[in-house]
């Protein structure tokens, strides 16, 4: 064996190597799919006045600090009084997610039902 046939079986190696990492399967769950269910079920542990609001999508950006704590930005959807509701319910309230770099910022999309 000479030392191009070394040198190219050490790079077709090293390729397949490499490639093998890179490869990622589908993910079902991204990781922002995660936190909408973390935010979601905060609101939904705290239902309080969630009967006396109309149904309604409610869309909130915001931060998360250094001690995983949601940082609300804005609220914004029909009703100033459910904007509020869910404001009040998730400013500086603790989340388990990992962000992979702090302030950045997030918006999710909530859906308000009406308890029945």
């Amino acid at each position: 064996m000479n030392k191009y046939s070394l040198a190219i079986i050490l790079l077709t190696l090293n390729l397949f190597i490499v490639s093998g990492v890179n490869a990622s399967p589908g993910r079902v769950n991204t990781s922002l799919d995660v936190l909408k269910k973390e935010v979601t079920r905060l609101i939904q542990k705290n239902k309080t006045r969630l009967a006396d609001m109309p149904e309604q999508d409610i869309e909130v950006g915001f931060l998360i600090n250094a001690k995983n704590e949601l940082i609300i930005l804005d609220v914004n959807g029909d009703s100033t009084s459910a904007c509020e509701y869910v404001k009040q319910i998730l400013n500086y309230n603790k989340v388990k997610f990992c962000q992979a770099k702090q302030l950045t910022r997030y918006s999710i999309k909530i859906h308000l039902v009406k308890e029945k």
